[in-house]
């Protein structure tokens, strides 16, 4: 490779770092201290007088949890991903959260940030805005996904929820409305809470009826909330202090959705997040896919109606059909 080549690349990947670090802090500061180099040493690299060693490359890469396919030639054939395997225990579960939030607030402190959001389920996001629902979906979660071994014999208890697990989804939710965002949904995007509640009371796994309407109860708030935000094209939370004015778009798509496809736009850098396991993800930082995922989600936008905002008449029979499902289920379950 060429070294003018090289430096291109070595300049994209400083500038991928530069737009994930905090706005209050800066590159220059950022490398000394990764790199453990003086400040006029990260500013000969910055300016590409200095090329990266492969040391470094590998240490920025870990810190920063990126990927160098940049210098790779097979860059649009060959994409690499990232993946953390979860183990059967309530504490991976609690780190898995706090990775979560991790990555929002990394999103959330860029100048320039973008969620597209093509959804085959309701986005964790907005669960964690109802602490009994978002407890029911993680106990669910733990006990039929993960296994989690000191589950096995329980049952959920409304009485019983994990404080530190929804403190910490509180954050995640807080985050999240922060982002400007554009979720495409589905008529069938609420099917699998519903299904999984219902599977729940089936297999005696509520600690009592109430507490399965209880649960019912909080995703008819969660689904009223949601369709107040697009009423608004403003996301809404329980801190006030967030609400952002226009930063929520929502589609509905009559195309079928079959799997969670997230697109984060930070500056120049762009980011896939892929569903995995119900609940666990796969991402990657390959432009090449980025680009192609972000044309693919634009082919979905133009074919659907967007109903936040406008669209009066075609949002309220998008949301009765989900309040429908939701009064069925009740009273299934009564």
């Amino acid at each position: 490779m060429e070294k003018t080549t090289v430096l291109q690349k070595q300049s994209q990947f400083l500038k991928k770092i530069e737009d994930i670090i905090p706005i209050s802090s800066s590159l220059v500061n950022e490398l000394s201290d990764v790199l453990e180099t003086s400040t006029d040493s990260s500013y000969r690299r910055i300016r590409c007088e200095t090329l990266l060693s492969i040391e470094e490359i590998i240490k920025l890469c870990d810190h920063f949890n990126i990927t160098f396919d940049a210098f790779s030639k097979s860059e649009n054939t060959a994409v690499t991903f990232n993946y953390s395997k979860l183990e059967p225990s309530i504490s991976c579960f609690k780190e898995y959260l706090e990775k979560l939030l991790q990555d929002m607030k990394t999103i959330d402190n860029s100048n320039q940030k973008q969620i597209i959001y093509a959804c085959e389920d309701i986005p964790v996001f907005h669960h964690f805005n109802h602490p009994i629902l978002a407890s029911f979906k993680m106990f669910y979660w733990m006990l039929t996904i993960l296994n989690v071994p000191e589950l096995e014999f329980e049952k959920f208890d409304t009485n019983n929820i994990n404080s530190e697990l929804t403190e910490t989804g509180k954050q995640i939710a807080a985050a999240y409305s922060r982002i400007p965002s554009i979720e495409i949904w589905t008529e069938t995007i609420i099917h699998s809470t519903i299904k999984q509640i219902e599977y729940f009371w089936e297999a005696g796994k509520f600690k009592n009826k109430n507490d399965a309407l209880k649960v019912c109860e909080e995703l008819r708030n969660e689904i009223t909330l949601i369709q107040r935000q697009a009423e608004k094209g403003t996301k809404l939370d329980s801190f006030p202090n967030n609400i952002q004015e226009n930063n929520f778009k929502l589609y509905f798509s009559d195309m079928e959705i079959t799997n969670n496809c997230v697109h984060v736009n930070i500056g120049s850098l762009k980011s896939v997040y892929l569903g995995h396991f119900t609940f666990s993800t796969m991402s990657t930082f390959n432009d090449s896919y980025c680009k192609e995922t972000f044309e693919w989600m634009n082919t979905i936008i133009k074919k659907s109606t967007l109903i936040s905002g406008i669209s009066e008449k075609q949002r309220y029979q998008v949301f009765k059909k989900y309040f429908k499902y939701i009064d069925e289920l009740e009273e299934k379950i009564k």
